[in-house]
């Protein structure tokens, strides 16, 4: 019932949005025009007809949603070809859509109100009174499209907001969906393989790896610390000393750190899906935003709650920004932390003005609220100062070095920030037994030559620290990628899943070399310690030898070995693409219905 009432949210921006043609033609032509019963007529069936085309869609939905899960979106506008050409099969098999898209349009028409002459004399074309409704339309049609006066208009994401998250599909409506994904571009199936299954053996990915573990659990507390922009490029721990982060570089020499990582994406809202479900982003679109957003996806608190842990995300920015509060949701993560949830009496005083709660108060805003957790907890923290406009509180201006970048001094600031974080959190109970992850979103602007090319702008940090024991690194200058994250958290934890998927791979694994998947552009590149792999929109293969944060000109590589990578990322494409499109990421998992 709570789901049904959600959605009429979306209802009305659905209906609002569809019968927008309609409504400005009621109510902007002449008096005179709109008295025409020819007009009147044009009306009526402009009315009927732009409605009773989506009662078709939403009916469609019946028998869709059984294929893949969620409600239509714009992937109708690639299938067209497919549906004419099947258009007399679907038309015997499910007349009765078209039967009861008939009868409601009928009904609709039936029911439209007849027009009548009025008896009054005609006013002016536009008087006080006309020009006051006309505007109050449309303010209550703005509102009603975006779904209120929230941060952000309403998206398909904001429906999944309750447990279990799949009532989110009885919130929307596919008019909707379909119209929201408009300005998504739908992926293309991909057929190099047989189907997932097929893909799955050919990596070597076993869905059932960590469905038992062979260890005792460790109910350790995790907290993932997200560093907005913080590419390699400014680390002091890199660069041989020549950087702006002095105490995460001696938190690095402490820790385990992993020299060659990479960042999985360009942008904060890339970082999110690789970090915490695993899902690196290897289209255009962000999976956030896409058409896919409302698929079956697991993640850290999919994972973690069954094993009975308390989990959160904290972002001091307004509540909505990115999506990250619908997504995180999704992914099973119970509570979270945004501008919203900030003490109100904090809040005019630690505001950058423009995006949110500088680091440093809300790093210790942090560490209060995770000491009032129930242990264990995995809590993830997502920074934001070292972000445009780089904001640095006036106290501490002057006191970071200013660099040759407008982002360094808020590098600066940000690594104080984190001192201060860890400098309260050593005082908490909690502390010794807590396993720290720190890493960057994604890279900035770059003033070092070695760091400008496609591979360099996806370097970033990544460490685990440990402060009551040494984090248990095999290798730690082989290959790895944000999409590592939370199967690494898993083999440590030791946590019962079968909710993994293939793109990551466990750095505690001894039995994996490494690697990362990035994309941009169009060109989809598969790191290895040897070669750099890319697949061009066009099907062409290229191989580049792999240096840190860094590709050159190559021998010609071996046959073998260019089959074998050229094959390994056609298999990873594949995987992605058509697991969104069918909703199949986890094609071992019977049911679509996300099991939080």
């Amino acid at each position: 019932m709570l789901a049904f009432l959600h959605g009429l949210r979306f209802d009305a921006a659905a209906l609002l949005t569809i019968n927008l043609p309609f409504i400005a033609l009621s109510v902007f032509p002449n008096i005179s025009s709109l008295r025409n019963r020819k007009y009147q007529q044009f009306l009526r069936i402009l009315y009927v007809l732009l409605n009773t085309v989506f009662f078709f869609v939403n009916l469609i939905d019946i028998e869709y949603f059984k294929f893949i899960g969620r409600r239509t979106s714009n992937e109708l506008l690639i299938i067209t070809q497919d549906i004419a050409d099947q258009a007399s099969h679907l038309a015997v098999d499910y007349w009765y859509f078209i039967f009861l898209t008939l009868l409601l349009g009928f009904i609709l028409n039936r029911i439209y109100p007849v027009y009548r002459e009025p008896r009054r004399p005609e006013q002016a074309n536009w008087d006080l009174q006309r020009v006051l409704a006309i505007f109050f339309l449309g303010i209550f049609c703005t509102l009603g499209i975006r779904g209120g006066t929230q941060y952000k208009p309403l998206r398909i994401s904001h429906a999944f907001v309750q447990e279990p998250a799949v009532l989110g599909n009885l919130a929307l409506n596919s008019t909707f969906t379909f119209i929201r994904s408009l300005n998504n571009a739908p992926l293309e199936k991909a057929n190099y393989f047989a189907n997932q299954a097929a893909v799955a053996r050919h990596l070597g990915f076993s869905p059932q790896k960590y469905a038992t573990q062979k260890l005792p659990p460790q109910p350790e507390n995790v907290v993932i610390i997200i560093l907005e922009s913080f590419a390699s490029e400014y680390i002091g721990y890199e660069n041989n000393g020549r950087g702006y982060t002095p105490f995460f570089d001696s938190l690095a020499a402490q820790g385990t750190f992993f020299r060659h990582n990479y960042a999985n994406g360009k942008r904060s809202i890339l970082a999110l899906p690789s970090i915490l479900a695993g899902l690196p982003s290897l289209m255009d679109d962000p999976f956030i935003s896409s058409v896919y957003e409302s698929n079956q996806l697991f993640g850290l608190g999919s994972i973690l709650n069954r094993a009975g842990y308390t989990t959160s995300f904290f972002h001091g920015a307004a509540n909505g920004t990115m999506g990250f509060n619908a997504f995180t949701k999704s992914i099973g993560i119970t509570h979270y932390y945004g501008l919203n949830e900030y003490p109100k009496e904090l809040k005019e005083r630690d505001y950058d003005g423009l995006w949110g709660i500088v680091d440093e108060p809300y790093l210790q805003y942090v560490v209060r609220q995770l000491t009032k957790q129930k242990p264990p907890f995995a809590a993830t923290v997502f920074t934001l100062s070292s972000h445009d406009p780089y904001f640095v509180p006036a106290e501490h201006r002057g006191k970071f070095p200013k660099g040759n970048l407008p982002i360094h001094e808020t590098i600066g600031y940000t690594d104080y920030a984190l001192r201060q974080f860890f400098k309260s959190a050593a005082r908490q109970p909690w502390y010794q037994n807590t396993l720290f992850v720190l890493t960057g979103d994604h890279t900035h602007k770059s003033k070092v030559k070695d760091y400008n090319n496609l591979v360099g702008m996806h370097k970033v940090p990544l460490l685990f620290y440990h402060p009551g024991k040494k984090f248990p690194a095999y290798n730690t200058v082989k290959i790895s990628q944000h999409a590592d994250i939370l199967p690494t958290l898993v083999h440590y934890l030791q946590v019962p899943t079968n909710k993994l998927l293939p793109f990551g791979h466990s750095l505690l694994d001894s039995a994996t070399t490494g690697q990362a998947l990035l994309y941009l552009e169009g060109v989809a590149t598969l790191l290895h310690q040897d070669y750099i792999t890319q697949l061009n929109p066009n099907e062409e293969l290229k191989l580049y030898q792999y240096q840190l944060h860094g590709l050159k000109r190559a021998p010609q590589a071996p046959d073998a070995k260019r089959r074998q990578y050229g094959d390994d990322l056609k298999a990873y494409l594949q995987y992605f693409k058509n697991g969104l499109i069918e909703n199949n990421l986890y094609y071992w998992i019977p049911s679509k219905l996300p099991a939080q």
